[in-house]
């Protein structure tokens, strides 16, 4: 895809991206100040890629997340929040952001969830389909202010849930969404 000319703003980008109605379906709640979100799902799929708060133009968006409603990890903020790129429609980030899609449109990811006390202590989401082998995504600890008190400790916790001493780990293989 060229960008100039061709593809003006991210949606122009998005809609000639996710074209085909046939796998892909759009959901536009950007107009909805409550929401904000432009939503991409593929028939047969549980993930979904969120394009947050596009301003009126859709010359910038907020961020890109995409999540899998059967898993705990996610793929954290991916264009905004902390990222320098901070979601401007230019050439280098619509590369970027191809490259991302990637990852749950055709390599899919793996979910692998750390359980303490019943609870999701911790997920880790990971490129590709083979758990322990592709680049990280995400880290998510989900224990909140405990969290941040035990994480000198999360490298003994994983080692002991990991053993089996005490705590569980579940690890997911989330399929792309267009396989």
């Amino acid at each position: 895809m060229k960008i100039g000319t061709d593809i003006k703003n991210w949606k122009e980008f998005l809609e000639r991206k996710f074209s085909d109605n046939a796998i892909f379906k759009i959901e536009d709640k950007t107009y909805d100040l409550s929401n904000g979100v432009y939503t991409i799902t593929a028939k047969g799929s549980e993930t979904k890629i969120n394009f947050i708060w596009p301003d009126k133009d859709w010359l910038a968006i907020e961020d890109i997340q995409f999540y899998n409603s059967k898993v705990n990890s996610w793929s954290g903020e991916l264009l905004g929040g902390n990222n320098p790129k901070l979601g401007k429609f230019n050439k280098e980030n619509v590369d970027f952001v191809s490259q991302i899609l990637e990852i749950p449109l055709k390599k899919g990811w793996t979910s692998t969830d750390y359980y303490l006390f019943g609870k999701n202590f911790k997920s880790i989401s990971r490129e590709g389909m083979k758990p322990n082998h592709g680049k990280r995504i995400w880290i998510d600890y989900n224990f909140g202010c405990i969290g941040t008190i035990l994480f000198p400790f999360t490298i003994i916790i994983d080692f002991v849930i990991d053993k089996g001493v005490m705590g569980d780990k579940k690890i997911t293989v989330v399929k792309p969404m267009t396989e």
